[in-house]
């Protein structure tokens, strides 16, 4: 099984956010933490990709992306890490709200498990699609007009 992330690393978190995921991710009590921060990264990604290929429809491999999807997707995978970092992984989380003493709904879980921010920037760059097409045929047809 693999435990590192495919397209991020600790060290493009830290560039990209200023938070060292190594300190931050330390368990003092631990003697087993050396690649924690690698292992949350890959669990960020598998999960927004899952998320991905189960929300949309789309015609590529991930690993065949061109450099700007390639970079858009890095980004939106460090941009899901910061959101979880911060409000923890919502995807697995009860649902129970303890400010207001009740259990949130499964559809108020979903609406927010991932960031705005990442659904943007995968959007942006045709990496979130609802629609079924052909991109190269369309910018042929585009640029005959």
């Amino acid at each position: 099984m693999r435990t590192s992330a495919r397209f991020v690393t600790p060290s493009d978190f830290l560039v990209y956010t200023g938070i060292n995921l190594e300190a931050e991710l330390k368990d003092e009590t631990s003697m087993v933490d050396s690649n924690k921060a690698d292992r949350f990264l890959m669990r960020v990604e598998d999960r927004l990709l899952t998320w991905v290929d189960s929300n949309t429809w789309r015609n590529f491999k991930w690993e065949d992306l061109y450099g700007e999807q390639k970079e858009a997707l890095q980004k939106a995978i460090l941009l899901q890490a910061l959101y979880v970092f911060r409000n923890s992984d919502i995807s697995t989380d009860s649902g129970y709200d303890v400010q207001r003493g009740k259990i949130i709904s499964k559809q108020d879980l979903k609406d927010i498990e991932i960031c705005d921010a990442s659904i943007d920037m995968l959007k942006s760059h045709g990496l979130y699609n609802h629609v079924m097409s052909n991109h190269r045929r369309y910018n042929r047809t585009f640029l005959k007009k």
